[in-house]
Order: C-alpha cells, then structure tokens, then sequence
C-alpha cells in the first residue's frame, strides 16, 4: 500500500488549473501593484529611441515630433489619452444593452488577460487597468458641475427623458439600472425586457453627446472634464513613471508586467512551469 505522502499527486483539473493561473498572476500583479490602484517598476530606460514612428501621421511628415514632458517617457498621444479617457467616461450603456452583455464582456476581458494575452497586448491591457483606477479616483473629486448631479449630470438625465418621449414612451425614465427599476417600468408601461433595453441603449448613445446643451457650453464642460482627468494621470506618472505603456508597439518599448512575471517565475521552485503559465520566456542561463 502507497502512503499517501508518497503517492504522486493528482493532475489539475482544468478550472483548479485556471484558478492556480489567476491567483499565480493575481500574485505577481499584486508584487507590480502595490495596491490596487498604482503599479510601480523598474525597467531599463537605456534603449533605441522611443515612440509611435510607426503611427505617424503623413500630414505631419517634415514637423518637430512633440517630447515627453520631463521624466516621462511617453507622450500623452503615445500613451492613447485620447483613446483611454473616451472608453472610460463612455457611459456603461451606450457600450452595452443589459447587465448580463457587460458582465460578459468584463469576464471575457479578464479571462483574456490572465490566460490568453502575452506581450505588448497584456501589457497594455494591464497599464489601461491601472488608469480605470486612476479614473475613478478622480471622479470622485470632479467639480460639482462635471460631477454627479452637476450641469451634465442633469444635461444626460434630462436627454434620456427627452428620447424616449420622442419614440413615444412619455414619462418613461430610460435611465435606470437596478432590477426593481426596470421591472417598475417594463410594466407600467408595458413594454418587454428587451424593448426597454433597447430603448435605453439607444437613448444613453443620443444622450452621451448632450444635445439639450449649448454646444459652446458642453465642450467647455466636456474640456474641463477631460483636463481634470489629464491632471489625475499626469500626477500618477510623475510618481509612477515607470508605469508607461506605448499605445503603439515598437522595438524597445517596455514590458514592466512581463520583467515581474519573469521574476516572480525565477522565484519559484519550478520556475520553467511558471513561466508557462504565466505565458513568458525566461531569461537564458
């Protein structure tokens, strides 16, 4: 009879393998992270010039490339400002119909990263993780008119009301999310689920550009909103440089998430393991 401290152990179960994977990788994050907001590295800054050559606008050819602000690596256009700030004060509904649609997404989107994404994309996918952190930080310390209840705050409410006058429902409050909200008024008005789903993606797109203001009004509005998130990022970089991703992929540019995976991995017991797992190449020798 084999005791059972000899016995070899029994292979992991795909779902014990993932979940091993996931806390591997949540472990390894957590080492980068620090907390859950902030991540900081060191990476060898030494290199070929960086940059989004590849990206380059043709109208441009022949004009001064912009510089990084001091100690910064990246300019903000590098870094996809423009492209992080848009995906992340998009509201929720004008990305998705229902609950369910975004909830799919987000698990999709993690399972991607913790067992699917390498290199520059998981990268990415983590550097734009830490901003959403960044983001919501700074929501909470928005000025009172970009903020909740402020003037686009109303401006958003009051264009959703507007909408679903408009395709013939007055009175119906499209812009609710909680179960008993919409159940509330599914069968006050007798609509279906999927109906008033419809209608309240519909209207959070036509609302998201705030028609019932002066246009000169909402970009004011708008510009300050982005500004204020600017600052948020500008702050976390000046104490996180090393944090910088590139939106464009490019020789040297800097992999921060894979140097402490590779190191997290040379610390364990079975380190070539490790890196399989963790989807990495392990230094030579």
């Amino acid at each position: 009879m084999t005791d059972a401290n000899d016995s070899e152990p029994e292979p992991l179960a795909p779902a014990d393998k993932r979940r091993r994977r996931r806390l591997l990788l949540a472990v390894a994050i957590a080492a980068v992270a620090g907390t859950a907001v902030v991540i900081w590295l060191s990476i060898d800054r030494s290199g070929p010039e960086t940059g989004q050559q590849a990206a380059a606008d043709p109208a441009l050819e022949g004009t001064a490339p912009a510089e990084p602000p001091p100690g910064r690596r990246y300019t903000d256009d590098e870094l996809g400002f423009e492209e992080v700030f848009e995906k992340l004060t998009a509201p929720r509904y004008a990305r998705f119909e229902s609950e369910r649609e975004a909830s799919e997404h987000y698990i999709e989107t993690e399972r991607h990263f913790a067992e699917v994404a390498t290199g520059h994309e998981r990268e990415r996918m983590h550097f734009e993780h830490n901003l959403a952190s960044v983001y919501w930080k700074a929501y909470g310390d928005l000025p009172s008119d970009l903020g909740f209840g402020g003037l686009l705050d109303q401006a958003f409410e009051e264009a959703m009301n507007g909408c679903a006058q408009e395709r013939g429902w007055p009175g119906l409050k499209p812009n609710v999310t909680s179960k008993a909200d919409v159940d509330q008024a599914v069968e006050e008005f007798g609509l279906t689920h999927e109906s008033f789903r419809e209608l309240r993606h519909e209207c959070t797109k036509q609302a998201a550009t705030y028609p019932t203001l002066d246009p000169a009004v909402r970009d004011d509005l708008l510009g300050r909103m982005q500004e204020h998130y600017r600052q948020a990022v500008h702050e976390y970089l000046r104490e996180f440089p090393d944090a910088e991703v590139p939106l464009v992929d490019h020789p040297g540019a800097p992999r921060p998430l894979e140097e402490r995976l590779i190191k997290t991995c040379l610390k364990t017991p079975d380190p070539a393991q490790c890196a399989v797992e963790f989807r990495v190449e392990l230094p030579a020798g």
